[in-house]
């Protein structure tokens, strides 16, 4: 198996984690914050919003891979509100698919040596892309074992 086909199926493997937390989710269950939600602590969003933040993550650091290769300017973007009609678990599912397929795209253009090119962020740091695509799989597997913890505690 090649380095790309190993992150391809790494991210697989965490977003079907994902979507296990996710079976039978009740749109209460979607909506209900924790107690003593802050709407500023990601450990305290509801699941609405942990999603909505799983699919802009995924856009956002794949158009910064896809910048680097590319040779253009990395732009830092800024987050996103999600939309107020975005609460549903057919509307969000749909939209964190939509993040990944233009990461596949990416992913099915790249070379394995495009891996490991270097490049800068806005902020000065350097990366590869395979730190991205790494930090996306763990990005996705954390957010699906914050998805089962705010299950586990919900009443009913």
């Amino acid at each position: 198996m090649t380095a790309l086909q190993d992150i391809h199926a790494d991210l697989q493997a965490a977003r079907a984690e994902l979507l296990v937390a996710l079976e039978g989710i009740t749109q209460e269950e979607l909506e209900r914050q924790p107690l003593g939600a802050d709407d500023q602590d990601e450990q305290q969003w509801s699941i609405v919003e942990v999603l909505w933040h799983v699919g802009h993550t995924e856009d956002r650091l794949r158009r910064t891979v896809d910048q680097a290769l590319s040779g253009r300017p990395i732009t830092d973007d800024a987050p996103r509100t999600r939309p107020a009609h975005m609460v549903t678990p057919m509307l969000l599912l749909a939209w964190i698919e939509q993040a990944r397929r233009p990461t596949e795209a990416l992913l099915r253009r790249m070379t394995d040596a495009d891996l490991d090119r270097e490049f800068v962020r806005p902020n000065g740091s350097t990366r590869t892309p395979r730190w991205v695509m790494e930090l996306l799989a763990r990005h996705e597997r954390d957010h699906a074992g914050q998805v089962r913890d705010i299950r586990s505690v919900l009443p009913g």
